[in-house]
């Protein structure tokens, strides 16, 4: 660990440390033992062994990288050592920005931890994490064409967001933590949003427990009353292959319980849905099965117009088809990706649907509509431009659409449309002479036909 890290954190492990506390700090930095002790703390910096931070008897722990290096094991004798200490643990993130550029140009990072692995070595060790800080260092110049680089950091964080982060700053204490549902393979969550109308749930609840996927997990969100919703789930109790899952009392805003849902959701798939939605007995089966025939990470189906046979993000905008129903995505192949919806948010559909979009190209086979909603949903592109002003979705370029063709150029309509812009009249001519050209020519053509037919 060293000084400059150190001072950039002095601050925040401060903080974290509280006042007037006994402090094991397990690193030998000066600048942060004054730290600690002018903000009241009795410290004991860089101690020999476990045996004298047990002697101590410590409130909290602070600790950096290298004590990860054991892995559960360091995180297993510290918790025998000071069972009753706050662990504060700082540690240099492995998917941060920076440190993926120097790998990608040949550098060797510094010893780093992924936030999963330390928080499984802190959960085997009995710790429960309370809180979290993220570490932005200074920018420092790869070498990179600025450009380049931006667009390379900003794919990074929107496949995760902590990307940004140079290093993660973790709060943890022994105790117990609440389970937390853990993904099954191969399983389907189709998340029901319902509102106060108990008449559009009931029928989406009906809609959705007829679906011939399985094994299917039905999760229903609503803020009305547990006991109602069991009332008006009962024609999905006991289907074979379905596990059904009621949670009342939730939030009235739509894509705050559906993220609510997302977070509990134990499938592999999810398709989310809102009340008053239909779908067709084989929407979400046709779907999942597209992305097991395939490599993709999300499958859309077709909307009740037509958006031609190649996916076009703008025509989907256009056409308001990004109803959250209206797909179903592999939570396994889109790894980080946080698939969560921006609440109080109008765009929050249409946003969620442009990120996937700008990471994962879609499958998509031009089909019959199978999903019937009611729902209008704001996708303007323009909207959604102004809304992502402060971080816009990038991507490196698509290298099929810079070799694709240009269209050839109609040069009469083009100097049709510039003698428009500089004389209406001119145009005007211009254009009765084509059309009268084009007359002569059709007639000609016709008479060359007649007269063969003549002679015939």
């Amino acid at each position: 660990m060293t000084g400059q890290t150190v001072g950039d954190l002095r601050t925040l492990v401060t903080r974290r440390a509280g006042l007037r506390r006994k402090v094991a700090l397990l690193a030998a930095d000066a600048s942060l033992t004054t730290a600690l002790e002018q903000n009241g703390c009795t410290v004991l910096v860089d101690p020999e062994s476990l045996d004298a931070v047990t002697a101590f008897h410590p409130d909290v722990v602070v600790a950096f990288d290298g004590f990860a290096a054991e892995g559960a094991a360091g995180f297993t004798r510290l918790a025998q050592a000071a069972p009753g200490a706050e662990l504060v643990f700082s540690f240099a993130n492995a998917s941060a920005s920076s440190v993926l550029l120097r790998a990608l140009l040949g550098v060797s990072p510094a010893p780093t931890s992924s936030e999963r692995d330390v928080r499984a070595w802190l959960r085997e060790a009995g710790f429960v994490v309370s809180s979290r800080d993220v570490v932005v260092t200074p920018h420092v110049d790869s070498g990179l064409s600025a450009d380049t680089e931006a667009a390379l950091r900003q794919l990074f964080e929107q496949l995760n967001p902590d990307a940004a982060a140079d290093r993660l700053l973790l709060v943890a204490k022994r105790g117990a933590e609440a389970s937390v549902p853990e993904r099954t393979a191969g399983l389907t969550t189709v998340i029901v949003s319902g509102g106060e109308d108990a008449a559009a749930l009931e029928g989406t609840l009906r809609s959705a427990a007829g679906q011939l996927q399985s094994p299917l997990e039905l999760m229903v969100i609503s803020p009305l009353p547990e006991l109602r919703l069991e009332e008006l789930a009962k024609a999905a109790k006991g289907r074979a292959g379905l596990t059904l899952v009621l949670v009342g009392e939730a939030p009235a805003d739509a894509l705050e319980r559906t993220n609510f849902g997302l977070s509990r959701a134990r499938g592999q798939y999810v398709c989310c849905l809102e009340a008053g939605e239909l779908l067709d007995r084989s929407h979400v089966s046709s779907l999942v099965e597209r992305l097991k025939a395939g490599t993709e990470a999300w499958a859309l189906s077709s909307p009740p117009v037509d958006l031609g046979r190649r996916f076009e993000l703008k025509a989907w905008l256009d056409a308001g088809a990004v109803q959250r129903g209206r797909y179903v995505v592999d939570r396994e192949r889109i790894g980080t990706f946080p698939l969560s919806f921006a609440t109080g948010l109008e765009l929050g559909e249409a946003m969620v649907f442009c990120r996937l979009a700008a990471l994962f190209p879609p499958a998509w086979n031009a089909s019959a509509p199978t999903l019937d909603s009611p729902r209008t949903v704001n996708a303007s592109a323009s909207a959604l431009l102004e809304a992502m002003r402060s971080r816009p979705l990038r991507t490196m370029g698509s290298l099929a659409d810079g070799l694709q063709e240009p269209a050839p150029v109609d040069v009469v309509e083009v100097l049709n449309e510039r003698l428009a812009q500089k004389s209406e009249v001119a145009g005007r001519v211009l254009g009765q002479a084509r059309g009268l050209v084009e007359r002569v020519r059709d007639a000609a053509v016709k008479a060359r036909a007649q007269a063969k037919l003549e002679k015939k």
